[in-house]
């Protein structure tokens, strides 16, 4: 797999990263199977593996850990951090071998549990919660270093104010990380992230149907050599399912917002049958074609769907 400059740093990133939000959660399988998806996904080339201490309360850290203590030179680590979970939550990871085969055996579904069960998600940004949060997650991950750090979603007022940034800084001349980023939800948050000189790279939304950075952010991010991590390239399925397996009601917020979806579905897919190739790899040489972008994510959470993915990525235009 190719392999090309992460901004200004000295890390060469393979072009595609695996996004590890799925890898382990109390409504997925247990290890072994993950740990077999990440081994084969650097069998593939990929080094880049993108994870976050609230991904599966931080079993998606410990199962990289695991995968990567031999090799842990060799790949590419990046994390993030942010979020507080719930008590919720913390007790589910830490009854998960005891709820895994209940929620199987009752056929309980995520999207159906009660907001209360869940529990509310909070933030914190604050330079003593972050420097705790890196820590834990080096010990999850069995490291003792982050190639790099993330603010996991900060509204733009946290990115405006700056107060983290003298916390990473320490982070990083600790040798807790090498380098640190922000992972954006908005596209004036990752213009915000461009004003602070440490800032290695921004991770923000990018695909097909979502091309909002390519007027401002990427020439910006570019301009400033700050790498850019793309997510979400598929759409969360969208470019890469059938027309007959999908339900936009479930990925869209309004009927307005389901016939857009209709209408770009079905213009992309014209295109890609115009060029003899399938969507899935439209989508995925635009992203990964788009100046500025230094690695894009795939999001995957079985070695099916990552085998896939590759296979459309390698797919030839025809």
């Amino acid at each position: 797999m190719k392999k090309q400059p992460f901004g200004k740093t000295e890390l060469e990133v393979s072009e595609f990263g695996l996004g590890c939000a799925r890898i382990g959660g109390i409504f997925q399988a247990q290890g072994p199977g993950f740990l077999d998806l990440l081994a084969a996904a650097r069998d593939a080339g990929i080094n880049f593996f993108d994870t976050a201490d609230m991904y599966s309360q931080g079993e998606s850290e410990v199962l990289i850990g695991r995968a990567f203590k031999r090799v842990r030179s060799k790949v590419i680590i990046a994390s993030k951090a942010g979020y507080r979970l719930p008590a919720q939550r913390r007790l589910a990871a830490r009854l998960k071998p005891i709820l895994r085969p209940l929620i199987k055996a009752l056929k309980i579904r995520r999207d159906r549990l009660p907001g209360n069960v869940r529990g509310a998600i909070q933030q914190e940004f604050s330079p003593e919660y972050l420097t705790k949060a890196v820590e834990a997650s080096l010990r999850r991950l069995r490291t003792d270093y982050l190639d790099l750090l993330q603010l996991h979603s900060p509204p733009l007022e946290v990115v405006e104010r700056g107060d983290w940034e003298p916390a990473l800084e320490r982070l990083k001349r600790a040798g807790k990380i090498r380098y640190y980023g922000i992972s954006v939800d908005s596209l004036a948050a990752g213009a915000a992230a461009l004003r602070y000189p440490g800032v290695s790279s921004v991770q923000f939304l990018f695909n097909l149907l979502e091309q909002g950075a390519l007027e401002s952010l990427l020439p910006a991010m570019q301009q400033a050599r700050v790498a850019g991590i793309a997510r979400e390239c598929l759409a969360n399925g969208l470019l890469i399912k059938q027309a007959n397996e999908l339900d936009l009601q479930k990925y869209c917020q309004s009927p307005e917002q389901v016939r857009l979806r209709e209408e770009q579905l079905e213009k992309y897919r014209q295109q890609a049958g115009a060029e003899s190739r399938s969507l899935a790899n439209l989508a995925l040489d635009f992203v990964r074609g788009s100046a500025g972008v230094s690695v894009s994510l795939i999001g995957v959470s079985r070695l099916e769907q990552l085998r896939s993915v590759l296979t459309h990525a390698a797919a030839s235009r025809g």
